[in-house]
């Protein structure tokens, strides 16, 4: 049985070889000499740059080794990883504790607080908790849901009420999938996680070069349209409240 440090041992060298293989040699100055069998640099090419050793190096992107924040950071800073990512790679190196649920009695008056703007309240997961009386509105309350699919993503790339209210989600969908990205990566193992993962490309296959994709990074403020109007969304961190996450279409009145 793989343990949650094993697991996010492979999860930081997997990320590793994503980004290797998206730098050019001339991109951090090495000549282009000769056909590469693979795209992106070579491991030794990485492990010299970041002054380690390749015996090391291959280790760290097999999972079989430990490393500290300050050598990932330079790794990181090799591969052209920007500071998003070099933080989230960070963060693999030290197991952090799973957050308790977000209280949504809590967290109600937050919510309540956009009257006009869809808002709902998101665990470390994305798992929905509660939702303003427009998110309600528009999509039903996330209680009504299963279980399984009580997650914000298949909300938004496999709810069939989606169409309907967010015009081309794409954009949102991208933006929130690095967020779930982010947590996979953070607490690999978790059964929960692996089983929003299964329902994403077994009822949203369409999306299926997201749910591939390895990509993280910020959050972006992506542009959507909540029917005819325009909004903006945010994914807000509530004080004092670890883990949990408010995600808010601001539309523009």
């Amino acid at each position: 049985m793989v343990t949650a440090v094993e697991a996010r041992r492979r999860e930081l060298g997997a990320c590793l070889r994503a980004y290797r293989r998206l730098v050019r040699p001339a991109d951090v100055g090495l000549p282009a000499v000769g056909r590469r069998r693979t795209p992106g640099l070579r491991r030794e090419e990485v492990a010299e740059l970041a002054g380690v050793g390749l015996s090391w190096y291959t280790w760290l992107e097999q999972g079989r080794v430990r490393a500290s924040r300050h050598v990932v950071d330079a790794v990181g800073r090799v591969l052209g990883v920007d500071a998003v990512g070099r933080r989230h790679l960070r963060s693999l190196t030290a197991p952090p504790e799973p957050p308790a649920p977000p209280s949504a009695a809590e967290l109600a008056p937050l919510l309540a607080s956009w009257a006009a703007s869809p808002a709902v309240l998101l665990d470390h997961r994305l798992d929905m908790h509660a939702a303003n009386p427009r998110w309600t509105q528009l999509w039903g309350n996330p209680e009504d849901i299963a279980p399984a699919r009580r997650n914000v993503l298949w909300q938004l790339a496999a709810d069939p009420r989606t169409s309907a209210v967010v015009a081309e989600p794409e954009p949102l969908i991208r933006a929130v999938a690095r967020q779930f990205r982010m947590s996979a990566d953070q607490y690999a193992g978790d059964r929960r996680v692996a089983e929003i993962a299964a329902v994403l490309r077994a009822e949203a296959p369409r999306h299926r070069p997201v749910w591939d994709c390895r990509g993280v990074g910020a959050f972006e403020v992506p542009e959507v349209r909540v029917g005819t109007v325009p909004a903006h969304a945010h994914l807000l961190r509530p004080n004092g409240h670890a883990g949990a996450a408010v995600l808010v279409l601001a539309v523009h009145e």
